[in-house]
């Protein structure tokens, strides 16, 4: 077994302890799935019947006719001269590299546009040979439209007194792959005075998706976006949409800028009013909701049930209830009876194999996740660990089944409306407090007070496959959004380190800051978005561990998350 020691204080040492199958399989998402967008996304010209090209400082929208010779200079030329395709002749628009100022763009049916060209018909690189559509920090930038994509564009500092400050997806369903969403927002409605709490605002902080609407979200970066007022800083799904978003990266957004009611669920990511689709893949990472906001990662409420799968939930910052994810069945009702419970066949969120590190809520009892409000969720070979407030369940109906939990957790509160909830196969380290629910226990590994059983005495059955060191050097990369640190030795040779949490500091034993690694390799670690404010490097990092059960542990105790490799 191969072993690296790096120094730390006092004199002590922390090592690597490899089991390199073991750290293969802590990656939660499906083999080939990398989040975030790729430098140079190959595109398949063959598919299109005509190809027409952009570019900002060569072309011409008077003279040009949309040749790698004659250009146009905008997007709006090309997208007019695209004319009106069908479904068997579509038209790709090739955009070079520029900051481009346009009016609000309206995507069109069968056209798709493509960024980060070098020059018409030259490289394509994203991030080199950046294509940005700038909102100047007073419009939204896109409307969407159902069969178009767009793809490889940074949307950068849209902003609007409405919803969906970048992209606006209203009853449409573009598809929108590779692009990054940088620094926009909405703004309070105006005038704001409404007489209850938690009333709906200007959702959408970046990407506004309502009224039935089902785009595809794959592979994009959502950095640095706000709400004023409004749930979802990143993106937000309204009245029945079920986008499908995977493998996306939401790092740093923050939810609730200006809220003196509570509108501002989500610091990354809401989804409400009968929304679903799948949410899966996904990094989200160092997000807020202020102002006494749930969720500071992903907010779930009002019949709501998108599948939540095999996502990377770390350091998100809830400002009342849910660092990392909230569930809630029932909306917030003041003046109006509650909804009649639904049926399971139509209300049922799904929550597997995802990874919960980190997150905090500002009474740290729920940082991890709260359940509550007469949610029905199933949750299946979750990891949930090292949060300030673990695992939160109240007044609802829950199905787990071989989930890990290293750290506190609760059960609080029943309702005789509410079906009995069923727990089995689970390591659960606690509880916080007596189960209080109508809850079956059988086949767990538990703690003292847990009802049923027999249950297996509560031990550390996991591999020791963490990684500890020290770093040298920090800086920020405003490229590609992320952070470099150095490390003091090289780290080891054919461990996936890409998708585990880490934390930094300068001593790790009275706290740090979490975050995900995005790759390393060398005496490089590279970390999704940016640190909370710091002079000089963190001295010491921790990749957590997996928490993958030894081969002598018990079978069918915890969660058994997917091999990336397979």
């Amino acid at each position: 077994m191969n072993k690296l020691a790096f120094p730390l204080p006092g004199h002590a040492v922390l090592r690597w302890w490899g089991v390199f199958v073991a750290v293969i399989l802590s990656v939660p998402m499906r083999a080939g799935v990398v989040p975030g967008p790729a430098a140079a996304p190959a595109v398949e010209l063959s598919a299109y019947r005509v190809v027409l090209h952009v570019d900002l400082s060569r072309g011409d929208d008077i003279k040009g006719d949309g040749s790698r010779q004659r250009p146009f200079a905008g997007l709006v030329a090309a997208i007019e001269a695209a004319g009106r395709p069908h479904a068997g002749g579509r038209v790709a628009v090739l955009v070079s590299a520029g900051r481009y100022r346009q009016p609000t763009l309206a995507l069109k049916p069968h056209v798709d546009l493509y960024g980060g060209y070098a020059s018409p018909g030259g490289e394509r690189d994203i991030y080199r040979h950046a294509t940005v559509l700038d909102g100047e920090g007073r419009q939204r930038i896109a409307f969407g439209a159902d069969h178009a994509r767009i793809d490889g564009f940074h949307f950068v500092d849209g902003q609007v007194r409405g919803k969906g400050a970048a992209l606006l997806c209203d009853g449409n369903s573009p598809t929108v792959t590779h692009c990054l969403f940088i620094g926009n927002r909405t703004l309070i409605p105006w005038p704001w005075n409404p007489p209850l709490l938690h009333e709906t605002a200007h959702d959408g902080g970046a990407v506004m998706v309502l009224n039935g609407a089902a785009p595809r979200i794959e592979q994009c970066l959502f950095y640095s976006n706000t709400t004023e007022c409004g749930r979802g800083a990143a993106l937000a799904a309204d009245r029945g949409a079920r986008p499908r978003v995977v493998a996306n990266v939401f790092a740093n957004n923050r939810a609730g800028l200006d809220d003196p009611m509570r509108s501002s669920d989500g610091g990354a990511v809401s989804y409400f009013d009968g929304s679903g689709g799948v949410f899966e893949d996904n990094v989200v990472v160092a997000n807020e909701s202020l102002t006494r906001n749930d969720a500071g990662g992903v907010f779930v409420a009002l019949w709501s049930a998108p599948a939540i799968r095999r996502n990377v939930i770390v350091a998100n910052e809830g400002g009342d209830d849910a660092g990392g994810l909230f569930l809630g069945g029932q909306e917030h009702r003041y003046d109006a009876p509650l909804d009649p419970y639904p049926p399971a066949d139509r209300f049922e969120i799904l929550v597997e194999g995802n990874l919960f590190v980190g997150n905090s809520n500002t009474s740290r009892n729920s940082g991890a996740m709260r359940v509550t409000m007469e949610s029905r969720a199933r949750f299946q070979d979750n990891v949930i660990a090292e949060n300030a407030g673990g695992f939160y369940l109240q007044r609802s109906e829950v199905v787990a089944e071989r989930n890990t939990v290293w750290q506190e957790w609760r059960f609080v509160e029943d309702k005789p409306t509410l079906g009995p909830s069923r727990f089995t196969g689970n390591i659960l380290k606690g509880p916080a407090d007596a189960v209080q629910a109508r809850v079956t226990f059988a086949g767990n590994m538990a703690g003292e007070g847990v009802p049923g059983g027999p249950h297996l005495p509560v031990e550390d059955v996991f591999l020791a496959d963490g990684l500890r060191g020290g770093l040298t050097d920090l800086r920020f990369d405003p490229v590609t959004l992320t952070t470099v640190l150095t490390t003091r030795e090289r780290l080891p040779e054919g461990v996936e380190l890409a998708g585990r949490a880490i934390k930094l500091g300068d001593n790790l034993a009275r706290g740090g800051q979490w975050r995900v690694i995005a790759r390393a390799s060398g005496t490089e670690l590279v970390i999704w978005g940016r640190l909370d404010a710091v002079t000089k490097a963190p001295a010491y990092f921790e990749v957590l561990r997996t928490f993958t059960p030894k081969a002598s542990a018990a079978a069918g105790l915890g969660a058994r998350r997917p091999n990336p490799k397979s």
